[in-house]
């Protein structure tokens, strides 16, 4: 176990550690802007990475940050990546400078698993956090290669930090969540186009397939509407609402239509509540829309059946009051 563990540390030490999964030497980068900071005392040269066929993915950072005010943390280098909207994306060690901890100890793979999923959590309490609530000062640790002491870290926020990288998980966070989100966002937003429209939309990160909806028109969802369709039921209750809310039903190809009307069983509960408000309850829609969830009858329960059954009956649709009210006899 031990000869196992020491193996792979080294081979963290010399090849470094990857949170990404797209081999990076199949990216072409090129830089897109310089992110100055006195905060964290950067002044660094922002890449966007584009695959082989020119379509952009993705930005990427090398940092070389200071982490804490003493020498009791080294400096963090590492590669950072976000999307195209701005939402941190992973992290690379660069090979030969691995992570470490208090006392100079080196991240073991676990340490980087975590630190991952950290800055991953947006809602992390490290958001609300001050640098002095991060250390409880009445308790003193020694370091034992250099000469100085530090205070133990509050049990209250152990599951927000890497154990002993207290700061560099602070720090860490405010910078890959912080304002260069917003930068990074505004450039996309400078080269905006419907290639990147779609890389966006095809993120599995759900804000980020929500920051492309909020840029859609209705010619938009129409062009994209096989696509934006197939995001119904695979991704999350949000974004499922706000595509049955925006988007401009009914079509005018009856099987577009159709396909929309065939993700309803797909739906969350809530979702499925606000897919059949906005077809009984918009005039024009009722018409066109209530025929075809004939289909989905064995999918509605029994209050969503009396909301289209009265819907049926208020608009005289002709054909549907016996097969509605015969499905409710079974």
């Amino acid at each position: 176990m031990q000869r196992a563990l020491f193996g792979l540390m080294a081979c963290i030490l010399l090849l470094g550690f990857r949170t990404v999964n797209e081999p990076e030497n199949l990216l072409q980068c090129r830089k897109a802007f310089v992110y100055k900071s006195e905060k964290f005392a950067l002044n660094e040269t922002i890449e966007l990475c584009a695959d082989t066929a020119g379509i952009p993915l993705r930005y990427k950072a090398e940092i070389n940050m200071p982490v804490c005010d003493d020498t009791l943390c080294s400096n963090v280098v590492l590669l950072f990546y976000w999307d195209l909207a701005g939402h941190y994306a992973g992290f690379d060690t660069i090979p030969g400078k691995p992570l470490s901890k208090f006392d100079h100890q080196k991240f073991a793979a676990e340490d980087y698993q975590k630190m991952d999923q950290i800055l991953k959590d947006r809602n992390s309490m490290l958001r609300i956090l001050q640098k002095e609530d991060l250390i409880d000062k009445t308790v003193k640790i020694k370091a034992t290669t250099v000469d100085a002491v530090t205070g133990a870290t509050p049990a209250t926020i152990k599951k927000a930090v890497v154990e002993g990288a207290v700061y560099s998980s602070f720090t860490l966070w405010h910078f890959v969540n912080g304002t260069i989100r917003n930068e990074l966002a505004a450039y996309t937003m400078s080269h905006y186009s419907d290639t990147i429209m779609k890389v966006l939309l095809e993120s599995r990160n759900y804000e980020t397939q929500l920051f492309a909806l909020r840029q859609m028109n209705d010619a938009d969802f129409r062009k994209h509407a096989p696509l934006i369709l197939s995001m119904l039921g695979s991704s999350s209750p949000l974004i499922n609402a706000y595509i049955i809310a925006k988007l401009p039903l009914p079509f005018s190809n009856q099987e577009i239509n159709e396909k929309f009307i065939s993700r309803f069983p797909e739906l969350d509960d809530y979702s499925k509540s606000i897919f059949i408000n906005r077809i009984i309850g918009e005039d024009g829609l009722a018409p066109s829309l209530l025929p075809l969830m004939t289909s989905q009858i064995e999918h509605l329960d029994k209050k969503q059946l009396d909301l289209i059954s009265a819907s049926c009956r208020k608009y005289g649709l002709p054909g549907y009051l016996e097969l509605f009210d015969k499905m409710k006899l079974e």
